[in-house]
């Protein structure tokens, strides 16, 4: 959330474990959206309707610069409710302390609803019939189902008769976003979601697969219906926002800079013994800029600008061919931290381009182009990279014995049948960013 210059993370946390449970939402802030700071837990269970978790949710900026939590609280009877908290001093620029009203719930899940499978309510948006909505996610058998609500004053909400948008076979679907989006980086977009003629994008976390899927297609307001363009399949085999360890990501629209970011959790791959060594699991990925692609097919993502601030060293590699075997040391590259930006002239691997129908397969899997360029951040067990200029991201996890820390090298290969040469290749040395103040 952006509020009055400052940036808020509330994510969910384990105070006493390494490990997924007794959660709470904890506190960070930020400036630039690299460097945090800890405040006090904003949310714990305290009160009946969340005494057994206090689950994921969204914040909202209501009429008056005033901002609310809507978030999904476990209940005495275990059942999955939403509640709000609202600050208790706005006065306070950290927005330190929340306050949970006695009358929540505000959201129960009525008969048709499974109360085990409703959960993870996002940032609402203000239509022209003065009616504030939001969507839940939640199943009905094994299919993903987003329930949408109203409301007059954020207080009283009623069900709509039909959900947003929903699909067979995709099971549970967790942590939904929605929202508009231009082909601009940074283009003045209200978060509103309601606009007539533009694109939104709609995205889900599959419990089912442990991925996250999105959609690019129409809001229908008049009849509260989104519907996807069509343009890839509406399911688990559709386009994904990372093709890697990324799940239950969340969005917020920077008004300081009019830009979508995008947040999400990358937990760990090794093992729970090594979590419990370090006494910590599971990072947030560095905050990316959501855009449309000019055709309207898909959504572009890059890491925001600010990271650049913490470069430090460059190295630069220009012209370098790699045969079939190759193994090149970027030399003076001595670091567990860096930021990589390559360029591959790839045009003598390929024999003539044949025309093809996009229905046969899937074009991500095809690649016709002369130039390849790919940027990559690397953070000790952390490997980020957007390739196809942010159309494909994949976030890794990497646990190193013996190349850590100084003794990191940066290496490029080719492993491939054909020559590839590297046009031009950029690196820089990165400094750690101050996180929960160290």
């Amino acid at each position: 959330m952006y509020y009055n210059g400052i940036y808020h993370l509330f994510y969910q946390f384990n105070p006493k474990q390494p490990i997924w449970g007794n959660i709470i939402w904890a506190h960070s802030y930020s400036t630039d959206l690299i460097n945090w700071n800890p405040l006090e837990p904003a949310l714990f269970p305290t009160k009946p309707f969340d005494v057994n978790g206090c689950w994921s949710g969204a914040a909202t900026i209501l009429p008056g610069n005033k901002p609310v939590i809507l978030y999904t609280g476990i209940d005495t009877n275990n059942r999955q409710v939403q509640n709000v908290a609202f600050p208790k001093d706005l006065a306070d620029p950290y927005l330190r302390e929340w306050v949970k009203p006695d009358y929540n719930p505000v959201i129960d899940p009525d008969r048709s609803i499974n109360a085990s499978f409703f959960r993870d309510p996002i940032t609402a948006w203000y239509g022209p019939d003065s009616y504030w909505r939001t969507l839940i996610g939640s199943k009905r058998g094994n299919q993903g189902v987003a329930i949408m609500y109203k409301s007059r004053d954020f207080l009283k909400w009623v069900k709509v008769k039909h959900p947003l948008h929903s699909a067979e076979g995709t099971g549970m679907w967790e942590c939904p976003d929605f929202f508009p989006i231009l082909t601009q980086p940074q283009a003045r977009l209200e978060s509103s979601a309601q606009v007539t003629g533009w694109k939104h994008m709609f995205k889900v976390s599959l419990d089912v697969t442990r991925y996250e899927y999105y959609t690019i297609g129409t809001y229908d307001f008049l009849n509260d219906r989104y519907v996807p363009d069509g343009t890839s399949p509406d399911n688990n085999t559709g386009l994904r926002l990372d093709y890697g360890n990324f799940y239950a990501s969340k969005t917020f629209f920077d008004e300081g800079k009019s830009r979508r970011i995008l947040l999400g959790w990358s937990n760990e791959s090794d093992s729970q013994e090594h979590d419990w060594t370090k006494g910590w699991a599971g990072i947030h990925t560095i905050p990316r800029t959501l855009w449309l692609d000019g055709n309207g097919r898909q959504v572009l993502q890059w890491p925001i600008e600010e990271v650049e601030k913490l470069r430090m060293k460059e190295v630069v590699v220009d012209n370098k061919k790699l045969t079939f075997g190759d193994i090149l040391e970027i030399e003076g590259m001595k670091t567990a931290q860096a930021d990589v930006e390559v360029t591959f002239d790839v045009s003598s691997s390929f024999g003539k381009v044949e025309p093809y129908d996009p229905s046969w397969t899937d074009p991500q899997k095809l690649c016709m182009l002369k130039h390849a360029e790919e940027k990559g951040r690397i953070d000790h067990t952390v490997v980020e990279s957007f390739g196809a200029e942010g159309r494909t991201c994949m976030t890794s996890r990497i646990y190193p014995k013996f190349a850590a820390g100084s003794h990191a090298r940066l290496f490029a290969f080719n492993n491939g049948v054909g020559d590839i040469k590297i046009s031009q290749l950029k690196a820089w040395e990165m400094r750690k960013a101050v996180i929960n103040g160290f």
